[in-house]
């Protein structure tokens, strides 16, 4: 399909460019609950009220997102009045997924009463021994601000400790000399701004507790699962819905991102790199899982994008590509057996160029799709997204689409 003005499309594709703020975070950022935390990549939740405009979920229905990311969907979901689960292998998606879909059983008296008793903390004079990436993130003296915090906080009672847990993580991320840059992070410097911690953490605490529903609110079930989507081993029950977006092919580690985070989670140097290693294939440093591909078989649009690639290119990029898609082909088929028939399932996915070749995720998707017991139902280019300043300083520019692939579970 063409519309004026752009490029043509694959059979059953169509523009819905009205759409576009949707595939960011923009559309979080002024949401209560929803803009506590995003990821770079993280959709708004305006783009599952449109989706349901157009599938709705039967009386009863369940939402399932396997990459739950900052939990945006579920917590929509629940928003909406739908009982929906979570799934992801990241301990801080599911972290911060976790605090997003208890909101509405927190008391607002507490919560103020709390951050009063927080906030009254004292600089910790010793510090436990802490990973070097944290000294080299913050000052001692900015440690000893965020470590008084954290002991106050560990103090509380669930799920408010939680709460004032992430309140710290976002406090941290305006005081981290680790900034989050593309698919990496940079080193920046800043001067020692421990005087400053109280009052960022009080702020950023204030409007949490702004965002809080009062009085409470009675949502949905809600589950948040740690598990692999490829495999979905802890996953119970089915699905009428899929709504999810995995991680784009495009390099980025989201184990380096956001290490300052995932290490004041609690995880070491050595659990932050298996979690690196057994991540979806999106990354040159995720293995492959030791499992049977049966009934895989590459699509030929992958297989011409794999052979124009150059020879120069690094091979491990070739080798993310392959796996990327296999990943996506078990994640599809450890669905099936979760979703009644008919379900949907509505991935949001985002074209990549490597080397300046085009790689089609969102058509390949449609294949791959067919080969796992699905049908292809349409998809909607909602985004045209620009290359980066390498890609278009030698190959030229060339907008990648980000869509929505719509399958059905057949």
């Amino acid at each position: 399909m063409k519309q004026a003005g752009y490029t043509s499309l694959p059979e059953g594709f169509r523009y819905r460019l009205e759409l576009r703020l949707y595939v960011t975070p923009r559309g979080l950022k002024d949401q209560p609950i929803h803009r506590w935390f995003w990821f770079p990549h993280s959709f708004s939740p305006q783009l599952l009220d449109e989706i349901l405009s157009v599938y709705p979920l039967p009386p009863g229905g369940r939402l399932l997102d396997p990459f739950v990311g900052a939990g945006t969907a579920v917590l929509r979901a629940l928003q909406l009045g739908h009982a929906a689960v979570g799934v992801d292998l990241s301990p801080l998606s599911l972290f911060v997924s976790r605090v997003k879909v208890t909101t509405s059983s927190l008391e607002k008296n507490s919560l103020n009463e709390f951050l009063r008793f927080v906030s009254s903390y004292r600089p910790a004079k010793d510090l436990p021994s802490l990973p070097r990436r944290l000294h080299q993130a913050f000052t001692t003296q900015e440690l000893s601000h965020l470590w008084g915090l954290r002991q106050q906080i560990e103090q509380l009672p669930q799920p408010y400790a939680d709460f004032f847990l992430l309140v710290l993580l976002r406090t941290q991320q305006r005081v981290s000399r680790a900034v989050p840059d593309g698919g990496w992070f940079r080193w920046v410097s800043k001067p020692d701004q421990s005087q400053k911690i109280a009052f960022w953490f009080v702020d950023q605490a204030k409007q949490h507790v702004a965002d809080v529903p009062h009085p409470t609110l009675e949502w949905p079930s809600a589950s948040l699962i740690p598990d692999d989507a490829r495999f979905l081993r802890r996953l119970e029950g089915t699905f009428d819905l899929v709504f999810t977006s995995p991680p784009y092919p495009n390099r980025h580690d989201y184990s380096r991102i956001f290490h300052v985070e995932l290490l004041t989670l609690g995880l070491d140097e050595g659990e932050v790199e298996r979690f690196r290693h057994t991540s979806f294939r999106s990354h040159v440093e995720a293995s492959a899982p030791r499992v049977e591909l049966s009934g895989y078989s590459p699509p030929p649009v992958l297989q011409d994008v794999l052979s124009r690639l150059p020879k120069s290119l690094d091979s491990r990029v070739h080798a993310m590509l392959r796996g990327y898609f296999e990943d996506l082909y078990l994640s599809l088929r450890a669905l099936r057996i979760h979703l009644e028939k008919g379900a949907i399932c509505a991935f949001v996915v985002g074209n990549v160029r490597h080397a300046g070749i085009m790689v089609p995720v969102d058509e390949i998707l449609a294949q791959i799709g067919e080969q796992a017991g699905y049908s292809f139902m349409e998809a909607w280019v909602v985004r045209l997204r620009g290359n980066s300043a390498q890609q278009m300083g030698r190959f030229g520019r060339e907008p990648a689409r980000e869509s929505v692939v719509f399958l059905r579970r057949m």
